[in-house]
């Protein structure tokens, strides 16, 4: 099997799986945010700032080095030992950092939930390395059916929380029982095992992965803070209902990231390592795999940036009706960001990890700017801000840095798949912040003419693969 029917093939699989588990998750914000108010929403959101940022710490690279090593079992078990202690460590710190929480946003009704979303760290800690090791071997089916099992069952928890009256922690508990759920399910099909080595295990274990734990960590320490500055910002100097506002909107940012750009992202770093040590041509591969990423993205952007009232009355209600405000920037987003998050699979893939942090830097300067500077206007301000700084200055640095100078594309390919796109986004939202609704529909049905045209002979291939596919679950 070729390489792009080898992947086209993991990722509907994976996709599939991963698509029903996030539209189950859309769907159940339908009915919490019925049960939920937007500043109990908010209020989860004031911890998970933080939360999120100690998260960035939990991998630090380790799934990388299982896939891109060819070591054994030893490795293995002493990568786990390595997780599993930067998890405890985490967790303590997380735990310290629960006064600090609510000292900073001035409520002390902050710690306690604080205290106990810090066991994420060790019940996640157990499952990386179970993780990876699926990967590794591209069992993308056993991955995709466990996380669909787990987030419908946390799901499940939310509502039924939720109905009971048990506000914000709602959002809480469950997330905790689905990591649980998820090792315990990872283990069962790797039988992997846990015990505690020597010490010397894991720290030889670091020495190997030393440099992927160093730059990934730099890098996304950096990211992280350059993509939620702007909760920090707006849950200090605003209130938790604009924080509970803007947070959902920028759910759907996050949505678009894990249905496009997390499931090509799992499924793409492993079949390009083979690809690679295969003598393959990753490059025209990798254009050709963000083709596809364009062409789905495009309906979830279009929906977002043309019908944002109808979008939130209908699924959310009036209380929300504040979101629809934000979402066509985000919608905006969606159209380039998931594009560029699968760079860094690439960077990694030709260990440029250094380079990747270095642009993160530079990026993180200027999307941290974007947004303070529209912190001194207004909430939609900061959406403004933040979609004009990521497309007309983030894109062109990925592009000269790294699809240029690290990954070698020659100029004529970097311009004719990029140069159409960004200048569809730069028109699209101009239409949008003066108003121009005829322009912006024109805008919108040309792009998507553009996207099918250059693009038509892959989607032919992915209609062909689905077609089978569904005929061969049907039979």
């Amino acid at each position: 099997m070729s390489f792009k029917k080898s992947l086209l093939k993991n990722i509907i699989t994976l996709g599939g799986y991963n698509y029903v588990s996030q539209i189950a998750g859309f769907l159940s914000s339908i009915v919490l945010s019925r049960l939920l108010l937007p500043e109990e929403y908010g209020f989860v959101a004031l911890i998970t700032v933080f939360t999120g940022f100690v998260s960035v710490f939990s991998d630090v690279g380790l799934s990388y080095a299982i896939i891109r090593s060819d070591y054994g079992l030893t490795y293995h078990k002493a990568l786990s030992n390595l997780a599993f202690y930067i998890g405890f460590i985490l967790f303590l710190i997380t735990m310290s950092l629960a006064f600090l929480i609510g000292w900073f946003y001035d409520d002390r009704a902050l710690i306690l939930p604080t205290m106990v979303m810090s066991s994420i760290f060790i019940f996640g800690a157990f499952a990386i390395v179970p993780n990876a090791i699926l990967m590794k071997r591209l069992d993308f089916n056993y991955i995709g059916k466990i996380r669909l099992v787990s987030n419908v069952i946390s799901i499940l928890l939310m509502i039924v929380f939720a109905a009971f009256g048990f506000s914000y922690w709602s959002l809480i508990i469950p997330v905790i029982l689905m990591h649980i759920s998820q090792y315990a399910f990872f283990e069962y099909k790797v039988r992997l095992g846990f015990k505690f080595y020597k010490f010397s295990y894991p720290r030889v274990a670091y020495r190997k992965t030393k440099s992927l734990i160093k730059n990934l960590s730099s890098f996304n320490i950096i990211n992280y803070w350059s993509r939620n500055s702007d909760n920090l910002i707006i849950g200090k100097y605003y209130s938790s209902y604009d924080l509970g506002i803007y947070n959902r909107a920028y759910k759907m940012l996050d949505l678009a990231n894990n249905l496009i750009g997390g499931i090509f992202g799992t499924v793409l770093y492993p079949s390009l390592k083979k690809l690679k040590s295969e003598g393959g041509n990753v490059n025209d591969e990798y254009r050709s795999i963000l083709g596809i990423i364009s062409i789905i993205s495009y309906p979830i952007g279009a929906v977002l940036i043309l019908i944002p009232d109808l979008f939130v009355r209908v699924l959310w209600g009036k209380d929300w009706i504040m979101v629809a405000d934000l979402l066509p920037y985000f919608g905006i987003l969606i159209i380039f960001k998931t594009l560029v998050t699968t760079t860094g699979h690439m960077f990694i893939l030709l260990e440029k990890e250094k380079v990747f942090m270095q642009i993160g830097v530079i990026s993180a300067i200027i999307m941290t700017a974007s947004i303070i500077i529209g912190a001194f206007f207004s909430v939609r301000i900061i959406a403004i801000s933040y979609t004009a700084g990521f497309l007309f200055i983030n894109v062109p640095l990925y592009l000269y840095f790294g699809f240029y100078k690290t990954f070698g594309q020659t100029v004529p390919h970097i311009l004719k798949f990029w140069v159409p796109k960004i200048v569809f986004g730069a028109c699209i939202l101009i239409a949008e912040l003066m108003g121009w609704r005829p322009v912006l529909y024109g805008m919108m049905i040309l792009y998507g003419i553009h996207l099918v045209h250059v693009q038509r002979h892959d989607l032919k291939k992915l209609r062909e693969m689905l077609t089978a596919r569904i005929g061969k679950n049907v039979r």
